[in-house]
């Protein structure tokens, strides 16, 4: 029997193959893919090697980021006509609104 992590190791494989998927999809993919493949093969006594595959994965991480800002983009001009960030327009807190 297939354990949780399989499934969906096999479930971001579909999704990184599929051309009907979007580049945002397929990238988030295939970094879940590399991340999970390859996170115990560095030894935890080689640091300069475990920080330099911590590193391409954050700046893989910085490009799901920018891809993310993108289709929010795209979603704002489809509703709006104007290419902008979305930002809120307002907050409602309820209860305790004491912060730090």
């Amino acid at each position: 029997m297939a354990t949780r992590s399989e499934i969906v190791l096999e479930e971001l494989e579909n999704i990184s193959r599929s051309a009907g998927h979007r580049m945002l999809e397929r990238r988030l993919a295939d970094l879940a893919i590399w991340f999970h493949n390859n996170k115990t093969r560095i030894d935890p006594q080689d640091l300069l090697r475990r920080q330099a595959f911590m590193e391409k994965a954050l700046w893989t991480m910085v490009e799901v980021q920018a891809l993310l800002l993108e289709r929010i983009q795209e979603l704002e001009q489809a509703k709006k006509g104007v290419s902008r960030l979305w930002l809120p327009a307002g907050m409602k807190v309820n209860g305790d609104t004491k912060f730090g």
